[in-house]
């Protein structure tokens, strides 16, 4: 969908006025042009000014303009113009009013056969064009193809080569989308063929067909091994679908099909034009290019294109009373949050120019704490002076999830004192309060300590789906936790979790059951309630299918709301953690059909959504006040990029993007940030090998400078794994920790940071070799794993979480004085 313009967008690019920003991928941005002599609009691509200084890239960029020009017909989108010697280079192809095939699956479901066949012989045919000028695509996946009123467009040559040319990638790196490569691709880039683009285009067509991918999601090892290997699930494809789709699903390139082969095979039956419910996506896309075209100028910042076209915004008195579920198309949001005293005064916006690196942490609050980052120094009533801890923590801090923990350095658990202490099972997923730390193990119970002195409370279990391998991720991607149990959660007295189907209260120091209720089960390893205002939020649906959220009564456990979220028959593509994920100012934050949502605490009411291009590929959402800042991923054959959004509360209407230096979006994670820093962690997901050197980095929010880098040891199989934890800020001090030690750095408020304190732990495991175990039966097996340790900080007393067991309490090392 078309976006607002940044402050420093260009406003002129070559001979077009630009209107409207498209989106932005590793490479650059897009933005919507137009020449002012009645042409149609067109979309202009640009190169970021780092990736232009490369010679290597320019000549990459100036070959895809002689390439794109190069191929015509009626399912391409042409190119109508370019520069590659500008000191911003640039190219212009046709703007296709429409959404991608991923946004229309996603949000109209599969296509029937005979649309598939209408799709897959207007792609036939592009991808013949492409091939009769010498060309192969190399990167035919959904997010390639768009669909017009008039049939489908292929997209995107920005990897691909001429069939003769000397590949330019990296030696052994691959080119594509995993779930959408072709045996070649896996073999590695320099085998890839016209035949390749034939392979790819028949998975997109399984996904067009069923909405989920053909090989599977899960480790990209085990996708990558069932490409190779041509392991294709074409169940619930149409049968004479199957049969033209299993010509292409061949191993030997030579047996397939070619494009102008396949174009012949699948226009019989072909439907004469898109579903109804594409179309009104297609109509709306429409609507939306007509509201920013009738503009006198560029769509500006924090205007919606229906916003700036009317002149008016939406005020805090016609928020909607009830929310709509599944309707496409714009959503007219409140730009004020509830309890705003003056009913005139707008958010400050302020639109910064570069996009930040995030971690998609699929995660979601426990009560009062989130399990993703976000948000902000408030107590459980008063966010600035919390005078004893009611709302408790976990890694990631506290309920609004931005890393942050609420309490000070001088707030510890009566009678506290340094302990050492030992779980008998193996911790995964924790969280502490005043009257006890808690932690879910790979076995899916649970077992508490007394903050105080590490003596055992008590332990608990619905003794549900028990086995003797535990958490783990199969080899086709499912997410399993014995008794689908979630993260704990900690308020005041109790403790909230979710376990053999039911959402359970446990009183916090017995462990005795005050009330149990229907409740769905862990979607995610992070799935979690959340608990605000006397209110227990849970997701009660049995899976990410027909997710539902529903409010509690924390006192009693009678539900007072209930709310879908997404459909029974989601596509694979769509599923995710529809577990609750922050909370401020009576507005819950949470996932939803078609991505981020803002919900009334009160009752459930929609009060805003993430809905263009970018912000929608959101799965989390960290407040700081006065944002919710949410990171989504971009792929691309050369690795992925991040951005980190800055959104409006509670419409989350996009506010720009939090500047980060471009060194750092490849391949990092946001996992805190505060009125004044960001922290990113550059490493690999904890059960994989590290690539690149891994590290700490501290970035001033407002400007983007470097404060700091602190470099962790690499993750390798072969040799002993130091596992580090996620940094978390507290009393203005960032600490984490490894297998020995506890590491602490004065933040001082944004300005130079302290020196890094080193707190050697005493009992703690050192680094630990990684088990063997039978990856291809199992998948990932958590309890195999040497995964991080889980820093808490409640106030001065800070835990440390091993995995193998061993938990220790030392106080917050003194803010630096140097």
């Amino acid at each position: 969908m078309l976006g607002p313009l940044r402050e420093d967008s260009p406003r002129q690019i070559g001979p077009y006025a630009i209107r409207a920003r498209l989106g932005a991928g590793g490479m650059g941005e897009v933005f919507l042009g137009e020449r002012g002599d009645g042409s149609d609009p067109v979309a202009v691509k640009t190169v970021r000014r780092d990736v232009a200084q490369d010679a290597g890239f320019r000549s990459r960029f100036r070959r895809e303009i002689t390439t794109a020009r190069s191929v015509t017909g009626p399912h391409v989108a042409p190119l109508l113009d370019g520069d590659a010697e500008s000191e911003v280079p640039w190219l212009a192809t046709a703007y296709v009013a429409g959404p991608t095939l991923s946004a229309a699956v996603r949000g109209a479901g599969a296509l029937d056969e005979a649309e598939v066949r209408l799709l897959g012989a207007g792609l036939a045919h592009a991808l013949a064009a492409v091939h009769a000028a010498g060309i192969v695509h190399r990167d035919v996946k959904p997010g390639n193809v768009m669909l017009a009123a008039d049939g489908p467009r292929l997209i995107d040559f920005g990897i691909a080569r001429d069939a003769g040319a000397t590949p330019l990638t990296t030696t052994g790196r691959m080119v594509g989308s995993p779930a959408f490569m072709s045996p070649e691709h896996v073999a590695g880039s320099g085998r890839v063929v016209p035949a390749s683009d034939v392979f790819c285009l028949a998975s997109v067509l399984c996904f067009a067909a069923t909405g989920r991918d053909p090989f599977g999601d899960g480790p990209v090892a085990a996708v990558l091994y069932r490409v190779k290997y041509v392991e294709a699930d074409l169940e619930d494809v149409p049968e004479e679908l199957r049969a033209v789709l299993e010509a292409c699903l061949t191993a030997d390139p030579a047996a397939r099909p070619t494009a102008a082969e396949l174009a012949r095979r699948l226009e019989p039956g072909a439907a004469a034009g898109w579903p109804a419910p594409v179309g009104e996506q297609i109509a709306e896309y429409g609507r939306e290019l007509a509201r920013v075209v009738a503009l006198d100028g560029p769509l500006l910042p924090g205007y919606t294109p229906t916003e700036a076209a009317t002149g008016s915004r939406v005020g805090p008195h016609q928020l909607p009373t009830q929310g709509t579920d599944f309707a496409p198309g714009l959503h007219v949001a409140p730009t004020q949050g509830p309890g705003i005293a003056e009913p005139g005064r707008r958010v400050r916006r302020r639109t910064l120019a570069a996009a930040l690196v995030a971690l998609v942490l699929l995660g979601a609050a426990t009560g009062g704490l989130l399990a993703l980052r976000g948000g902000g120094k408030g107590g459980a009533d008063d966010p600035k002076k919390p005078d004893a801890v009611v709302a408790g923590i976990d890694a990631q801090g506290g309920r609004e999830g931005s890393g942050t923990v609420p309490y000070g350095r001088d707030v510890r658990p009566a009678g506290w004192r340094s302990w050492q202490s030992r779980m008998t099972g193996q911790p995964f997923g924790c969280a502490a309060g005043r009257d006890v730390l808690v932690c879910r193990t790979t076995a899916g119970s649970y077992e508490a300590l007394s903050p105080a002195d590490g003596k055992k409370l008590w332990d608990y279990s619905a003794r549900l789906d028990a086995d003797g391998t535990g958490a783990r991720i199969s080899p086709t991607g499912q997410i399993f936790t014995p008794s689908g149990s979630t993260r704990p959660a900690v308020y005041g007295d109790q403790v909230l979790l979710a376990t053999g189907g039911r959402l359970v209260s446990l009183d916090s120091r017995t462990g005795k059951t005050r009330w149990e209720s229907r409740a769905g089960s862990a979607h995610g390893f992070d799935s979690a309630p959340l608990v605000a205002g006397g209110t227990v939020f849970a997701d009660i649906g049995p899976s990410s299918h027909g997710a539902r959220i529903a409010a509690f009564d924390l006192g009693t456990g009678k539900e007072r709301w209930r709310k879908p979220l997404v459909g029974e028959d989601i596509a694979k593509v769509d599923e995710n953690d529809f577990w609750p994920l922050a909370t401020r100012d009576g507005v819950l934050y949470l996932l939803g059909q078609g991505g981020l949502r803002a919900l009334r605490t009160g009752d459930g009411a929609e009060l805003g959504r993430a809905k263009d291009e970018e912000t929608s590929q959101c799965h989390d959402a960290l407040i700081r006040a006065p944002h919710v800042y949410c990171s989504a991923y971009t792929y691309f054959a050369d690795g992925e990029r991040m951005a980190v959004h800055r959104l409006g509360t509670p419409s989350l209407e996009p506010d720009g993007e939090v500047p980060v230096p471009d060194e750092l979006k490849d391949g990092g994670a946001l996992v805190a940030v505060d009125d004044h820093v960001v922290v990113l962690v550059r490493t690999e997901l904890p059960w994989a090998e590290d690539d690149v050197d891994p590290e700490i980095v501290l970035v001033r929010r407002d400007d983007g400078e470097i404060l700091a880098r602190y470099p962790l040891d690499r993750r390798s199989f072969s040799s002993p794994i130091n596992a580090v934890s996620l940094p978390v800020i507290v009393a203005d001090t960032l600490v984490w920790a490894d297998s020995t030690s506890l590491y602490s750095v004065a933040l001082h408020d944004g300005s130079e940071p302290g020196p890094l304190r080193t707190t050697v732990l005493k009992g703690a495991p050192g680094p630990e070799l990684r088990k063997d175990y039978d990856m291809l039966q199992w998948g990932v097996v958590m309890s195999g794993e040497v995964l991080p340790p889980e820093v808490l900080p409640v106030g001065g007393a800070v835990y440390v979480i091993h995995h193998g067991g061993r938990v220790l309490s030392v106080p917050l090392p003194g803010p630096s004085t140097s």
